[in-house]
Order: structure tokens, then C-alpha cells, then sequence
């Protein structure tokens, strides 16, 4: 740490010759910056429980809607809520639409069906992405 503030020292002691001949540089203002933004939808909470789903299907029909269906099962000793997301598109990180269920009390040893319709999807389609938590 001692290096760095006499190196940091010797640095800004090498920058403060000069002739004072130079007129003062002007200030400049540039326009202000705008604050980051906070997401309007609270992140999803929960552990990552992709083993506890099964038999998942996502597909467009003849009328080019987007739906899907699946299977949650709960392999632990006490129930759970499962919260499935699925989303329809190229995973590029932005902020895309996605659809998702809550399933309140699986109980333990048990398993539940889901399906959520009407998908959000662009006009080219893509793959279908889903996301399974735990909420315990």
C-alpha cells in the first residue's frame, strides 16, 4: 500500500511544473448524465430448480400462438412453491417479455401440471427458454 501512495505521489509531483504563461484552460459543462434506472419488476427470488421439471413442451400453433406445459415435481420433505418462467425468443439479455406461474404448495413427494398460454413471443418466433425456482 506504501508503494502505491509513493508511486501516486511521485506521479502528481511530475505534474506540477510548468510555466504559467499558459492561460487557464476553460471549463466546460457537459450535459448531465442520466441516473441508472432501477427495474421496474422485482428480480425472481428463489433457488435454481431445473430437476424439478419434466416432460416440458413449448410450441406455436397453426394460428401462431405461442403456449406451453409441463410437469413440476417436488422431491423434498416439505412442500414447496415453484415459480416457472418461460420466454420465447433469442436469449440476448435485454428486456424481454416473459410469462410466468406461480405454483403455491406442491407438496412434498408430489407433483403438479402447468401450462401457460398466449406466450409473448417476436414476430420470427425463436426457442423456447423456461426457468424453474424454489421458493421454500
Amino acid at each position: 500500500m506504501r508503494t502505491l501512495a509513493v508511486a501516486l505521489l511521485l506521479v502528481l509531483a511530475g505534474c506540477g511544473g510548468g510555466s504559467d504563461d499558459a492561460p487557464p484552460a476553460k471549463a466546460t459543462t457537459s450535459a448531465p448524465t442520466k441516473a441508472a434506472t432501477t427495474p421496474t419488476v422485482a428480480p425472481p427470488k428463489g433457488t435454481p430448480a431445473p430437476e424439478a421439471l419434466s416432460r416440458f413442451r413449448c410450441a406455436k400453433t397453426p394460428n401462431g400462438v405461442w403456449n406451453s406445459s409441463g410437469y413440476i415435481a417436488n422431491d423434498s420433505k416439505s412442500k414447496v412453491t415453484y415459480q416457472v418462467t418461460v420466454y420465447v425468443g433469442e436469449a440476448a439479455g435485454g428486456a424481454e417479455q416473459a410469462k410466468t406461474r406461480q405454483l403455491a404448495n406442491v407438496a412434498a413427494g408430489g407433483s403438479t401440471r402447468f401450462v401457460i398460454d398466449k406466450l409473448p413471443a417476436p414476430d420470427n418466433g425463436g426457442s423456447c427458454h423456461v426457468q424453474v425456482l424454489a421458493q421454500r
